[in-house]
């Protein structure tokens, strides 16, 4: 357990410490199915990372799959996931250039529409991160990959149903894609139980507000969903700065369009001290009222001086990566940051940011 606190310790702020849910989730000995419901902000890019780190590449541990399938809703979460991965690897000197040896080295390949994803399926034997859309996983590990040659399918029907640690992130904006998932862990788990599987191939779903009764929506996966493993925070685990004294009072208000609710966000920035605790955070359900919000809050004369940055996933990939380095990450978000950050559901993963004032549209 020390060495992997030590591993942890390397990728985590010096400030802080891996939570006890990060430190379980590493320590098991067998790679499982397994639904993973933990709050945001609680680390579980990095707890699920480093678990399979831990297992497969540091330990060699076998019962542990040598590729970690890494499948998002979105692409923003994609770039988002895949930047924090390459980071990671690359701090612990793992992560392979593409050029030299392969061996004990970890490969980081992007599965998206447009992106050329690379000769993953050529280092079956060495391990791998994928991350992608669930449109380009989901489809190859049901044999018709999208953008894919029709002579590969086969390759990857089998690279992506043997020997690999599937993680649905964000599993509550999947749609179909969550029933899909799990029907074809309850055909592998059928084919483990019989005994014709080589390597092991495992589901951990994961998502804040996670649900066991949304994998029983098919008769296909009610004995799959009825014995998964559960990782979340224990009620006595619920301790330290982020869980004591944290005062956080909610409001319900209704608005009747996106400029009423723009001038309200305004005016509480104000009585919030224009960032005195933090930048204000803004999150719309979707693009059309995002764009409209951050509009009335730049011609807004009150909070003039105050930065407004507008995120959403229709931006081209060439302005989505400055966002982290200018006010996605947490030293840029600190107490005293007058800004205003007005998002859609892009920033519900992969972004360290915390935020002084919360004003969220009620989700679908």
């Amino acid at each position: 357990m020390q060495l992997l606190d030590e591993l942890f310790i390397d990728l985590i702020p010096r400030d802080h410490q891996p939570h006890d849910w990060q430190r379980d989730l590493g320590a098991q000995q067998e790679c499982a199915n397994r639904l993973i419901r933990v709050p945001t902000g609680f680390g579980k890019t990095l707890g699920v990372l480093v678990a399979w780190l831990w297992n497969r590449v540091y330990r060699q541990n076998e019962r542990w799959p040598r590729r970690l399938v890494w499948c998002l809703p979105m692409r923003m979460l994609v770039e988002q996931t895949e930047q924090e991965a390459r980071k990671s690897l690359n701090r612990l000197g793992l992560l392979w250039d593409g050029k030299s040896d392969h061996s004990g080295k970890v490969g980081v390949y992007l599965l998206m529409g447009g992106v050329d994803a690379g000769e993953w399926h050529l280092h079956p034997e060495h391990y791998a991160v994928l991350i992608g859309t669930q449109d380009m996983l989901l489809s190859r590990a049901m044999n018709r990959g999208y953008a894919s040659p029709r002579a590969r399918w086969p390759m990857e029907f089998g690279l992506l149903n043997q020997d690999c640690l599937w993680v649905m992130d964000e599993a509550q904006l999947m749609d179909v894609g969550l029933a899909t998932s799990a029907q074809l862990q309850a055909f592998r788990k059928e084919d483990a139980d019989s005994g014709k599987p080589l390597r092991p191939c495992c589901t951990w779903w994961m998502s804040a507000t996670l649900q066991q009764d949304w994998l029983r929506k098919s008769p296909d996966t009610q004995t799959l969903a009825e014995g998964l493993a559960e990782t979340r925070i224990a009620p006595e685990a619920r301790t330290g700065n982020l869980w004591e004294n944290v005062s956080k009072p909610f409001e319900l208000v209704p608005f009747k369009d996106a400029k009423t609710l723009a001038k309200q966000v305004a005016q509480c920035h104000l009585d919030n001290g224009r960032g005195a605790d933090g930048p204000t955070l803004v999150v719309a359900n979707t693009v059309e009222r995002a764009v409209e919000i951050a509009e009335t809050l730049r011609s807004d004369k009150r909070i003039k001086g105050t930065d407004v940055r507008l995120v959403h996933s229709r931006f081209r990939p060439k302005e989505r990566k400055t966002w982290r380095d200018d006010f996605l990450n947490r030293q840029a978000c600190s107490p005293g940051t007058d800004r205003i950050v007005v998002a859609t559901q892009v920033v519900e993963a992969g972004v360290d940011v915390s935020a002084g004032l919360l004003v969220t549209e009620v989700a679908p």
